[in-house]
């Protein structure tokens, strides 16, 4: 009866740490959608609503992810604070300050971060965000894809690892 029990707590855990896996590619998935939009969104703002920057953001974070939202607001916040701000500054430091709360890599920061910058720019910015979109939705592509190869592959190792261990402690 305890043999059965350690079993099925060590299977169980096992696929607890390969959905694990799973969900950090779903996060980081939807992280980068969700990016996506905001970008796609201020850029739309600014083109046919002509805000200022800070106010594009807070426009922007309304109906987000928390995580994002307060990304947003805070360079909102402090683009408000100072007179002429350094906004890639403050997009790092609001990048590097949620680091371990985004499942983004720093591939994709640095493309978020020359997003934002692009957007930033005063006339004819979009064939430079233009190009910087193509290469957001590339990566999109290849997170999207990479989830659905991992993801399968995830959870059978793991539980192939959780068997193997229950064959080897028996």
């Amino acid at each position: 009866m305890l043999r059965s029990a350690g079993i099925f707590f060590i299977l169980a855990g096992a696929y607890g740490f390969g959905s694990y896996l799973c969900l950090y590619l779903k996060k980081r998935l939807d992280q980068l959608v969700e990016c996506r939009e905001i970008f796609a969104q201020m850029d739309a703002c600014r083109e046919y609503l002509r805000l200022p920057y800070a106010e594009l953001l807070k426009k922007s974070a309304d109906g987000k992810s928390k995580i994002l939202t307060e990304l947003l607001k805070e360079v909102a916040d402090e683009m408000e604070k100072k007179q002429n701000p350094n906004v890639q500054a403050l997009w790092e430091a609001a990048f590097a300050k949620r680091k371990k709360q985004l499942f983004i890599g720093e591939e994709e920061t640095e493309l978020l971060l020359a997003l934002a910058r692009s957007l930033m720019l005063e006339g004819n910015h979009t064939q430079v965000s233009k190009v910087y979109f193509m290469q957001l939705e590339d990566k999109i592509q290849r997170a999207m894809e990479e989830k659905k190869e991992k993801q399968k592959l995830y959870r059978a190792i793991s539980v192939l690892g959780g068997l193997f261990l229950v064959v080897l402690l028996l």
